[in-house]
């Protein structure tokens, strides 16, 4: 189930381009559910189609610049907005490689969970749309 699991260091979170942040630590994996294709009458598979894409991972020692979110979305909202995390490959199959996820969403977010300079205090786990590694 799962194609890759990737680590990665140098993160930086984005909205629309404005950094908001950044973290030492990300860990994610890119899973497919794949599924076989038959033709009718034959109990065989012919083919192996690419089926649903999920993409997860937690980030470690994050950092939140607090002034800059809360201008951007205000606190009482209690929403954290899709994001673009940017970084280099640690492990996995291209270490050293640039990346990107993009349409990235926390689990859960709460403000509140943050220390007075923005350090996370949790590892914080989320979903992404799409990624990729840069040529």
């Amino acid at each position: 189930m799962v194609n890759e699991r990737i680590s990665a260091k140098d993160l930086v979170f984005s909205v629309g381009g404005t950094i908001l942040g950044g973290a030492e630590d990300l860990n994610f994996s890119v899973t497919a559910d794949n599924e076989e294709a038959y033709e009718a009458g034959n109990y065989f598979p012919v083919d192996i189609v690419d089926g649903k894409k999920h993409i997860a991972g937690t980030i470690n020692r994050a950092w939140i610049d607090n002034e800059t979110l809360n201008s951007l979305f205000p606190p009482d909202t209690g929403l954290w907005p899709l994001f673009t995390i940017t970084g280099t490959v640690t492990s996995g199959k291209s270490p050293g490689r640039n990346f990107s996820i993009n349409d990235a969403k926390f689990d859960s977010f709460d403000v509140n969970s943050l220390a007075l300079e923005g350090h996370a205090k949790n590892a914080m786990p989320f979903k992404a749309l799409n990624w990729k590694l840069e040529e």
